[in-house]
């Protein structure tokens, strides 16, 4: 039950986010100040109406108006503006530490520097840090279905970008058609660069895309791998490795990759020992936040306060930090989870 006592611990509660899109977090009317501005044709012509547009009926139409609605963003002082308000709404929340992703090829298909939008995200977020202390870096999620010759060069600008913050490389994108294998060689090269490496799989297609982002992509993380249950061998490794999902319960319901909040797979996941953490992935796209994110895991999937601080513990140690900034900020989150039960008496 969500008694007020665990409302207001959620609400209170520190918090580490590892699976937030930059794109997917663009207010409503800042999108339409943005298109306006920019010269952009979106099918909406107030915040309403741009509200009504965040409708799906699976993955296949949430990427489709995700990569529509992204063109708008044109500039480098557009992602300053995003991550300047990502950062103030994550910091509201209580989010010590974010890593947030940027999808690389939905900017440079329009021409746009890739660098300069680095650059400015890195702008928005530096300044949002010094007005709240939140604590972020950024990855760069390749769309898999551009197929690995054109990662490449964004793997060059990843490489450049990291005095910007840039400690992490990803492939999103659409699973179906597309698996992980064929980027073995960039991830290879990723990591020989320095960079902390993850991929989306078992989002929407199976175990085989799961065990291709491990065994070749060598992936520290993985975003989703809610179909990860339907390999009993696949749970034993995760659970046994500790191979990290990040979960998007309320994305996995919108986008169809999972049918109810009943069928969806966390708690199998969690009871079955494999280290998940919480996230909101598109928070404007998927309406939530991780505030209620964590409202939702214990109103659908009956988690009480043990389960959400494990859940924030989790977050904190996958974090992609240098080892003495991670234990700092397991350090950090684990006093506050103790303090705060001890005011509220939970």
């Amino acid at each position: 039950m969500l008694t007020p006592e665990l409302e207001e611990f959620i609400a209170r509660m520190p918090k580490v986010e590892l699976h937030v899109h930059l794109e997917g977090s663009i207010t409503p009317r800042t999108l339409l100040e943005l298109a306006q501005r920019n010269g952009v044709e979106i099918p909406a012509r107030d915040v309403a109406g741009v509200e009504q547009l965040f409708r799906y009926r699976n993955f296949g139409e949430f990427l489709t108006v995700f990569m529509n609605l992204a063109r708008a963003i044109v500039r480098g002082s557009d992602f300053e503006r995003l991550a300047y308000e990502l950062g103030i709404a994550l910091a509201e929340q209580n989010i010590l530490y974010a890593e947030v992703m940027l999808s690389p090829m939905q900017h440079l298909r329009r021409g746009m520097d890739l660098l300069e939008t680095i650059e400015g995200t890195a702008t928005g977020f530096a300044q949002a840090e010094r007005e709240t202390g939140i604590m972020w870096r950024i990855a760069l999620d390749y769309g898999r279905q551009y197929g690995p010759d054109q990662a490449w060069e964004v793997l060059e600008v990843a490489r450049r970008a990291m005095p910007y913050g840039v400690v992490g490389w990803s492939i999103g994108g659409n699973e179906i058609g597309h698996p992980p294998e064929p980027f073995a060689e960039v991830f290879a090269n990723a990591r020989k660069a320095g960079l902390h490496v993850m991929a989306h799989a078992g989002e929407v297609a199976g175990p085989p895309s799961i065990w291709g982002a491990i065994e070749m992509l060598q992936a520290e993380r993985l975003g989703h791998g809610i179909r990860s249950v339907d390999d009993p061998e696949l749970l034993e490794y995760l659970r046994d490795h500790q191979v990290v999902l990040d979960i998007c319960p309320s994305s996995n319901l919108l986008t169809g990759a999972t049918a109810t909040w009943n069928s969806h797979p966390l708690r199998q996941l969690y009871d079955a020992g494999v280290a998940v953490t919480i996230n909101s992935d598109d928070p404007t796209f998927f309406h939530t936040t991780l505030t209620e994110e964590f409202r939702r895991v214990v109103q659908h999937f009956g988690f009480g306060v043990d389960d959400l601080c494990v859940l924030a513990l989790n977050s904190a140690r996958a974090a992609f930090l240098p080892e003495t900034e991670k234990t700092a900020l397991v350090e950090r989150v684990e006093k506050q989870l103790a303090a705060l039960r001890s005011e509220l008496g939970i």
